[in-house]
């Protein structure tokens, strides 16, 4: 399993990977930064840039976890490597719940404390921060950004590449369209629509 991102995000993804028992698997990080990072991220090495990935990727299966804070080039880099035939890794962390009634798309992260309840639907390559909500019949569109703290409301939608500050609120059926930014502590009220 590699990590794309040796930075702030690819370090939470490493810590739920760690927690959830798959430390063992990671052989380490991916970023195209690698030349300005240190060797090493709290043991495991920084191996090269997203090309050297893809150059292994035409020789071996990986599982990958794209962990960039950035939603655009996070989707845009999982684009690239999923049509060489990355296999994207869902890291839950132990104490994040995510209901079987749910969907939760390949790639995202869950972090400790995040729920993900029934009939809710999250995209591919989303992050879910600690103490996150989706609530039941909520939709959160791929790539999207769901602070620490976040609630997702009762049949609201997330579009895709949105970000949702701390601790901010999207009521029940409300809507955020995509690419939209929620600011930490805001509130979307019910029925309402930000775009």
């Amino acid at each position: 399993m590699a990590i794309v991102g040796a930075g702030g995000f690819g370090r939470v993804a490493l810590d739920v990977l760690v927690a959830g028992g798959f430390g063992a698997w990671v052989i380490g990080f991916y970023d195209d930064a690698h030349a300005a990072l240190p060797s090493e991220v709290r043991g495991f090495p920084v191996l090269g840039d997203v090309a050297m990935l893809k150059s292994m990727l035409s020789v071996e299966a990986v599982h990958v976890v794209v962990a960039i804070t950035d939603n655009g080039a996070r989707l845009r880099v999982a684009n690239s490597i999923r049509v060489l035939g990355a296999r994207f890794f869902t890291a839950i962390h132990p104490v994040a719940y995510a209901s079987a009634e749910a969907v939760v798309g390949d790639g995202s992260v869950l972090c400790a404390g995040a729920v993900v309840h029934p009939d809710a639907a999250l995209g591919s390559h989303c992050y879910v921060g600690p103490r996150a909500f989706v609530d039941r019949d909520a939709v959160v569109g791929a790539g999207a950004w769901v602070s620490a703290g976040a609630v997702v409301g009762p049949g609201a939608r997330v579009g895709a590449r949105a970000v949702l500050g701390q601790n901010a609120s999207v009521g029940r059926k409300a809507v955020v369209e995509g690419d939209v930014k929620v600011a930490a502590v805001s509130v979307v009220p019910e029925g309402g629509r930000v775009g």
